[in-house]
């Protein structure tokens, strides 16, 4: 019979017990979930692994194609292993990327993977590694490649289209929509963006 050590606790963490925390079970220190590194550092990928199960490390090609190219915020909390709660928090903190469009989180799985990347403390310093999330796609789109880039159904992209939240071009029964634009809007909508008012390559200085 195996005697249980005192004070453990046998629960399995998982989401409904994140939503509020600011520590990790277990974690000493002085560690928080505010440190740039917690993703990583204080939550692997294989947290919620049992003895006779192999879970893809969370830097494996393989752990990522479980998921979408963009992720729900569902996807999202499960990956990061907080709540819905903390995850908005650092949404619109900016500590997480992702970009706001016309009120609805839009966030790509490249973005967030090379953030996560970015937090290890054996990643030399500096930004994230810039990703480019409609490379794949065509000079110009159509409301499907909308639909799959912001995964959202028909519906809301045709009312994002027709009430002008998305630069396009109505040719007759047919929506066109430049890819020059949307990355445009992608830019504006990122909750990663700097204040570019003093830089040296805006108007006001070039004179």
């Amino acid at each position: 019979m195996t005697t249980r050590p005192p004070n453990s606790d046998s629960r399995q963490p998982g989401l409904s017990g994140w939503d509020n925390a600011e520590h990790g079970p277990n974690v000493t220190g002085n560690a928080t979930m505010d440190d740039p590194t917690w993703p990583v550092d204080l939550f692997p990928a294989d947290l919620n692994r049992n003895t006779h199960e192999t879970t893809p490390s969370m830097m494996d090609d393989e752990y990522w194609d479980l998921y979408p190219a963009t992720l729900t915020t569902a996807d999202l909390a499960k990956i990061l292993r907080v709540g819905k709660p903390a995850m908005f928090r650092r949404l619109t903190s900016g500590l997480i990327p992702g970009h706001l469009v016309v009120g609805s989180w839009i966030i790509f799985k490249d973005e967030v993977r090379a953030w996560l990347e970015s937090t290890s403390n054996q990643a030399p310093p500096g930004p994230p590694a810039a990703v480019d999330v409609l490379a794949a796609y065509p000079d110009e789109l159509s409301y499907q490649d909308l639909m799959v880039l912001f995964g959202k159904a028909k519906q809301t992209i045709y009312i994002w289209l027709r009430s002008g939240e998305i630069p396009a071009y109505n040719a007759g029964n047919r929506w066109i929509i430049h890819k020059t634009q949307l990355r445009q809007l992608l830019r504006e909508t990122s909750n990663q963006n700097v204040d570019e008012s003093n830089s040296p390559d805006t108007p006001e200085q070039k004179r």
